[in-house]
């Protein structure tokens, strides 16, 4: 499944991922789902591993988690679904990143921090949201971040990817109310209002993020 595992790096005509519909930021499904992936060996999304075996790891993983329903979900369909989503996330992280999202002693802030890092690397647009919009209002001293800001930001997208111009006011409303639901769970923003919150990164993430300093873009805070 070319282009199905870790992080989306766009290219000149490629399309964007757009399949975050639902689940908002899944922070404690994939902190027991990165725990799988440490007790079959791990992998490093950032190293240079085929595709194909990275693929065949997640694959691994998954089918283990769905036998063992260890996401607790009530239904085969819905567990599927879920665990797929999540693993995709997961396989944009490193594998650092991956043994410190499952670490027991990991405060659940970081935890959060890292699956807001997955949906970034995974899904650029939303990704490019964060860097271009969230982390630049906040720079900038602007107080909010708002669903007319995601509106704008994505009519701009659509000038060179008609992808999003193509999808249906329902799918675009669900993809902007998932985003908007990750960064309220990740501590990004105030639901009730969308102002912003600064990040306050765990020493111990802060250095190991460092070792990718790209992925500071995706997070309100000062120049790192």
């Amino acid at each position: 499944m070319p282009g199905a595992y870790g992080s989306e790096i766009m290219r000149e005509g490629r399309r964007y991922r757009l399949s975050f519909t639902v689940g908002g930021l899944l922070a404690p499904q994939g902190r027991i789902l990165a725990a799988l992936f440490m007790a079959d060996g791990g992998f490093s999304a950032g190293s240079d591993a085929p595709e194909s075996e990275l693929g065949e790891r997640v694959e691994r993983v998954r089918q283990r988690a769905i036998d063992g329903n260890v996401l607790a979900i009530r239904t085969h369909a819905a567990n599927v679904r879920m665990v797929r989503e999540v693993l995709k996330r997961l396989s944009a992280l490193t594998e650092r990143e991956l043994r410190y999202l499952a670490a027991a002693g990991t405060p659940m802030d970081d935890c959060r921090a890292l699956m807001w890092l997955a949906m970034c690397r995974y899904y650029a647009i939303v990704g490019e949201f964060a860097d271009e919009v969230l982390r630049d209002r906040y720079l900038m001293g602007m107080p909010t971040v708002t669903r007319g800001d995601y509106d704008r930001f994505i009519l701009a997208k659509a000038m060179w990817h008609p992808e999003l111009e193509e999808l249906s006011p329902t799918t675009a409303g669900k993809l902007r109310s998932n985003v908007f639901k990750a960064m309220d769970e990740a501590g990004l923003v105030e639901k009730t209002d969308g102002t912003l919150l600064p990040s306050l990164l765990g020493a111990p993430l802060t250095a190991i993020l460092e070792c990718r300093p790209e992925s500071f873009a995706y997070f309100p805070i000062r120049e790192h």
